[in-house]
């Protein structure tokens, strides 16, 4: 392998997942396309800094006690496998609950690699049995290439569903409706919906981008959850959902949840005073940031209170009598 250059690797966010008709996706879909399931989970990434292994959330670095660092300090084989191929990337999806509640039982808490990166340095790595993997500069490297590697090292990681030559956008629609059941439990439906990956694609702008096209069941889903009549769009974004998927987090849940039953709740308040008070830090401590992040964006208060008690509520089911596969009536969806 050749020597690492000396620049110091520097915290590299995971890119922005685009919807199927943006203009920063323009020409993906002319070429050979790998289409993936979408988990529900969160985006977490790990690497080698100094020879340390390090972990980062979509937005900062992490370190044990938090989940999903203390996951990788005791896996074996992610450790292994980012000491021996140092400037690699493994970024992947941490399945803990969010809003998709019908994932088989046995996938929480588990890593699944959806991508693989080169830092901007070019490398030859051995592995196997007299095998290479060579990059050249910073790069995707495509699913045929590292999944053998992963098998090797024992780290789990997402399959692609189909790999088409130029799909249209009704195919992919069609997928993620109907042909994406990985890992979702038996008879619950499809999960989120696909991600669309072409190696080697650079949009108008300079940049890799992939595109998402999401389960109409699931844009409905986040369409009820909002109390909105809105267009039924396959991404199902808004601002109000943005803020409360950034601002309102496990820990942040966690947090409040042990407050408030340590100052000796009753159980029949509990619920609603941790709504209230997820809600009173969403208002009081975030939205100056948010604010900023999202250029004095528009907002419509009603509504994102309501996707932040979604959210609390997807974060602490059992608080509120539900149970993880379930979809609750009372937060505007039919079971």
């Amino acid at each position: 392998m050749r020597p690492r250059s000396d620049r110091e690797m520097v915290f590299i966010r995971y890119q922005h997942v685009e919807r199927i008709d943006a203009d920063e996706v323009r020409g993906l879909l002319d070429g050979v396309c790998h289409v993936f399931p979408k988990m529900d989970g969160s985006n977490m990434c790990a690497y080698t800094e100094d020879g340390e292994v390090r972990t980062m959330s979509r937005n900062r670095e992490i370190r044990p006690l938090e989940p999903f660092a203390v996951f990788v300090e005791g896996h074996e084989n992610i450790g292994r496998f980012l000491r021996d191929f140092p400037g690699i990337r493994l970024y992947g999806e941490w399945m803990v609950p969010h809003t998709v509640r019908s994932y088989r039982p046995d996938v929480w808490n588990r890593w699944f690699v959806f991508d693989v990166t080169a830092e901007d340095v070019d490398a030859v790595y051995g592995w196997g049995n007299g095998n290479e993997l060579r990059c050249a500069g910073r790069q995707y490297i495509p699913y045929e290439e590292y999944a053998p590697i992963l098998d090797a090292y024992g780290i789990e990681y997402i399959p692609p569903l189909a790999v088409i030559e130029n799909p249209d956008v009704s195919e992919l629609g069609r997928i993620a409706d109907e042909g994406n059941t990985w890992m979702v439990a038996e008879g619950a439906g499809c999960g989120e919906g696909v991600v669309v990956k072409r190696y080697g694609f650079v949009n108008g702008y300079g940049r890799t981008a992939w595109a998402k096209v999401l389960n109409r069941s699931f844009s409905v889903f986040k369409v009820a959850s909002r109390g909105s009549r809105c267009e039924e769009k396959r991404d199902g974004t808004t601002t109000e959902h943005e803020i409360a998927l950034r601002y309102v987090t496990q820990d942040l849940v966690d947090k409040e949840y042990s407050r408030i039953t340590a100052e000796g709740g009753q159980s029949g308040s509990v619920p609603g005073r941790l709504l209230s008070t997820v809600w009173h830090c969403v208002v009081t401590e975030c939205m100056w940031d948010a604010v900023k992040r999202y250029k004095s964006p528009t907002v419509d208060f009603k509504l994102l209170r309501r996707e932040c008690e979604l959210r609390t509520k997807a974060i602490r089911p059992e608080v509120f009598g539900l149970r993880g596969l379930e979809v609750p009536d009372e937060i505007g969806i039919g079971a």
